[in-house]
């Protein structure tokens, strides 16, 4: 259910902290401290009554109605009255973003030794004995009405003080809630083959969770009908069942491009937002919500708004993927080459198959592929027999359209395992060349090609053979973007995400992000594999994530922390590895998160692991991790420069740092100062799409 001030201020005030607080007002003072709730007339938190009390009124309740004859207004303000014991009480609000959540209440004392001889009287007019009447005034303290005034203030502000840390607590728990939804979700996205309804109706669970609702269906616009395309089990109508748009919520929701929230007869209601990417409604997510959970707040549906911008993309995605595995299905039995490529959702997997298939089904010099689409400038090419340099720059002219030697490829890779490239002039033979463009509907992705110099050409049958390739070949690299933008969307969420634990520590900006990108480089720099360097991508994101369990205060002191501070600091390494560990495609991020905190000679957390003991990526993640902390202001620390910093590390290397990966990271720091950088890395082109860790 979505958190309210009731929620935080139960939380708050049944809290050690605050009853601290309590107590140590009562030691100084005497005087008893409550925390009533005068909108329902409930107590937050409060003593016992005081002697007085029960022997005045035999009331052994302490609330609104058992102490007052007339409870104050729920909104009142700073106030005085009497209580039914015929004491002063003094009592405030504690207010945030403006309304008033609770009052703090201040009692069980009297303002004048003449108002105690007062007391006294009554008692004895009770048949109270004059002994016992003497000890329970004796026990009631004289407080000036300005001093209670004051000590009625210091607690409102504990009280504040309590209330702001555990909504701030309370806020961090929903941060970790909302970037577990997106990577629960994500996972759905990414980690199918295809978006079915299965897979969507676990998004559309994620999402009923989010506004506390019973259940939910998504639905998408079919003419003057919504088609119901996923649901939770609880929902209404079944799958593919057909619902009139007009005079419905997500027919509003569809028409007018809002959220719509159509209350119901019993208090209960229903909510359609729709899903709108590029100005076009992709479909409405439709909510029902019980009374409970009427009205929804604003925090929560701007919530659900972001993530039905996920929902679209992954919506949108879907439907490209089946434009694009429509348009392969007429080439589906060419050579087995369809299902080969059909398995395939990377660019390089099926550059291989292609220029594979090609190498076998053509007499060639040299066959390949040009690339000149999603931000490719590159040839990949098998060559067979000698050529010399100046031939294979002819035939790639011919094949492209452009200069090769005046506008060289960003990139070129030969496979000369059954042939070589040697530098000389062009040889004097004539290439014979069948090339055919690589398309996937408007768009140019590239060129398909094959080259012989043995004085032989290709006939329509080749051509024919060669289209056919290319028939498969576009959209094959058109599904391969098409996962790569949805991987890298699903990176950007996360990225996005883990900036807020940025926030929560008041970092500098972008802290998460530059971790990732040095720990990356350094990876590289090592020779780590894809994956490896992926789930370094990913743990230099989620690194500090389990500082969100760690309370504000310890994390913004800016001064030392106490040995107790500290120590609950330092658990924010087993609390991030515990939240990653429960997402079954992130657990191999666990140790490196675990362990980032390790150092080389053992005197590091939480296990006190020694060199090669600590896992290697996560020395590499601590690296990156101290040097980004030494060159970004920080609340406890001055910003060291990039000079200062490496010398920092230099001089650690082999007690708090392995040399070999503090060495890896001066060379890229060096190799980066050489190419003209200020010293802080820009975002590696090594590598394409964003992989997620297996």
């Amino acid at each position: 259910m979505p958190l309210s001030n009731r929620d935080i201020a139960l939380k708050a005030f049944a809290s050690p902290e605050w009853a601290a607080s309590a107590a140590a007002v009562f030691q100084a003072t005497g005087a008893t401290v409550a925390v009533m709730d005068f909108a329902d007339r409930s107590t937050l938190a409060a003593d016992r009554p005081c002697a007085y009390c029960l022997m005045a009124t035999e009331n052994a309740a302490v609330g609104p109605d058992s102490c007052f004859d007339v409870c104050p207004r729920a909104d009142a303000g700073p106030g005085r009255l009497v209580c039914r014991a015929g004491l002063p009480v003094l009592f405030a609000p504690v207010e945030r973003d403006g309304r008033v959540v609770a009052h703090v209440v201040l009692g069980g004392f009297v303002t004048s030794t003449r108002e105690r001889r007062g007391r006294y009287e009554n008692l004895l007019g009770r048949g109270v004995s004059e002994d016992s009447a003497r000890r329970v005034l004796k026990s009631l303290p004289v407080i000036a009405r300005r001093q209670a005034e004051s000590f009625l203030q210091l607690a409102l502000a504990s009280a504040t003080t309590v209330f702001e840390a555990t909504a701030d607590r309370m806020a961090a728990a929903e941060r970790i809630e909302e970037l577990r939804l997106f990577v629960s979700a994500g996972h759905h996205v990414v980690s199918q083959t295809r978006l079915d309804a299965g897979a969507l109706g676990g998004i559309v669970e994620e999402a009923v969770a989010l506004v506390g609702g019973e259940a939910g269906a998504l639905l998408r616009p079919r003419g003057s009908v919504l088609e119901v395309v996923a649901r939770t089990t609880e929902w209404r109508s079944a799958l593919g069942a057909l619902v009139p748009s007009a005079s419905t919520a997500s027919g509003r929701a569809t028409e007018t491009k809002r959220t719509v929230i159509a209350p119901g007869k019993s208090g209960n209601a229903t909510l359609a937002m729709p899903l709108v990417l590029s100005d076009r409604v992709l479909g409405v997510l439709e909510v029902r919500l019980p009374a409970s959970a009427v009205p929804v707040p604003q925090d929560r549906v701007a919530r659900l708004s972001r993530f039905g911008q996920f929902i679209a993309i992954a919506v949108e995605r879907e439907d490209e993927r089946i434009a694009v595995e429509r348009a392969m299905i007429g080439y589906r039995n060419l050579n087995g080459l369809a299902s080969a490529l059909g398995a395939q959702t990377d660019k390089a997997s099926i550059i291989q198959t292609l220029v594979g298939v090609l190498d076998k089904a053509f007499a060639h010099n040299v066959a390949g592929l040009v690339l000149t689409g999603w931000g490719e400038d590159c040839v990949e090419a098998v060559v067979s027999g000698d050529v010399t340099d100046a031939d294979l720059n002819e035939l790639l002219s011919e094949v492209s359209g452009r200069d090769v030697e005046a506008e060289p490829f960003a990139r070129t890779h030969l496979i000369t395992s059954s042939g070589t490239v040697v530098s000389g002039p062009e040889s004097g033979r004539e290439w014979a060349i069948a090339v055919t463009s690589l398309r996937h509907g408007d768009l140019d992705v590239g060129y398909l090609f094959v080259g012989r110099l043995d004085g032989e050409h290709y006939d329509a049958q080749d051509n024919a053979l060669l289209e056919g390739i290319a028939a498969h070949g576009g959209p094959a690299f058109a599904r391969a973007a098409l996962f790569a933008r949805i991987r890298d969307d699903y990176a950007k969420t996360i990225a996005a995400l883990s900036a807020t634990l940025d926030l929560g520590e008041q970092v500098g900006m972008g802290h998460a992000g530059r971790v990732m990108n040095y720990a990356m480089e350094i990876g590289i720099e090592l020779g780590l594999g894809h994956e490896e360097v992926e789930h370094l991508r990913f743990a230099g994101l989620l690194h500090d994530v389990g500082k969100t369990g760690v309370p504000q205060e310890i994390l913004l002191k800016p001064s030392r922390l106490t040995p107790e501070e500290y120590e609950l600091a330092k658990k924010h390494v087993e609390i991030g590895a515990s939240i990653v560990d429960q997402i079954e495609f992130l657990k191999a991020l666990t140790p490196i998160i675990l362990h980032h905190h390790e150092r080389w000679d053992g005197k590091g957390y939480p296990a006190g692991l020694r060199g090669e003991e600590i896992p290697l990526l996560a020395r590499i993640l601590a690296v990156a991790d101290s040097f980004d902390a030494m060159t970004s202001a920080r609340s406890y620390a001055s910003k060291l420069t990039v000079s200062q910093a490496r010398k920092e590390l230099e001089a650690a290397a082999g007690t708090r740092y392995d040399p070999r990966v503090v060495a890896a990271f001066f060379e890229v720091l060096d190799r980066m100062a050489l190419a003209g950088g200020t010293g802080l890395l820009a975002p590696s082109d090594a590598f394409g799409a964003s992989e997620l860790p297996a």
